[in-house]
């Protein structure tokens, strides 16, 4: 899906005519959902179905969601407690109801898990180094945001910014620096 400059707002107005809209809505909010349901269960798999359910439910419900009243993750994370709360309901019930039943229930493989993990880590990672990236001073945000993320040219960003194509470098050099220092810290404060 291309990249989308609405509002969160905006494209859950815009779902109400056209459900593609709830597209760049999933995909900047499900990272962190998973995460955050991944930590609360501690298991992958649920927090898989989780997510999915979360998302379904907001976007039957986009119609509902009133701008102003609270930000839109807000919103999709009182989504997902009550999801969590409801599952939990459920796992007690549906666990006595299968073993009544003498019914197996379906595993994800620990290979298909482990990747699960492995890409909750890499976005985990990704989401940290966006917010250290909107931490930077304004000069090297915007350097780092144009090269790394819309990859443009040195060039066509010193004429952008009105400076030299080393000066250009430079900012990309000392935010990507400060960055990379900063994740290592906050790495380390969490193996701690």
């Amino acid at each position: 899906m291309g990249h989308d400059d609405r509002t969160d707002e905006q494209l859950l107005a815009a779902t109400r005519r056209d459900p593609a809209a709830f597209g760049p809505v999933y995909e900047r909010h499900a990272p962190a959902l998973l995460a955050y349901l991944r930590a609360r269960t501690r298991s992958t798999e649920l927090a898989l179905d989780l997510t999915a359910e979360v998302f379904a439910a907001a976007l039957q419900s986009a119609d509902r969601f009133r701008p102003g009243e609270a930000p839109v993750r807000a919103w999709l994370l009182t989504i997902a407690n009550h999801k969590l709360i409801d599952s939990l309901r459920r796992a007690r019930t549906a666990d006595s109801a299968l073993q009544r039943l003498g019914i197996a229930t379906l595993d994800l493989s620990q290979d298909e898990i482990a990747e699960v993990d492995r890409r909750l880590s890499e976005q985990a990672d990704g989401a940290l180094a966006l917010r250290l990236v909107g931490d930077l001073p304004e000069d090297q945000r915007a350097a780092v945001l144009a090269r790394i993320v819309e990859e443009r040219e040195y060039a066509e960003l010193a004429a952008r910014f009105q400076t030299s194509e080393q000066n250009v470098r430079a900012r990309v050099h000392r935010g990507l620096r400060r960055v990379g220092v900063r994740m290592t810290a906050v790495r380390e404060g969490r193996q701690r």
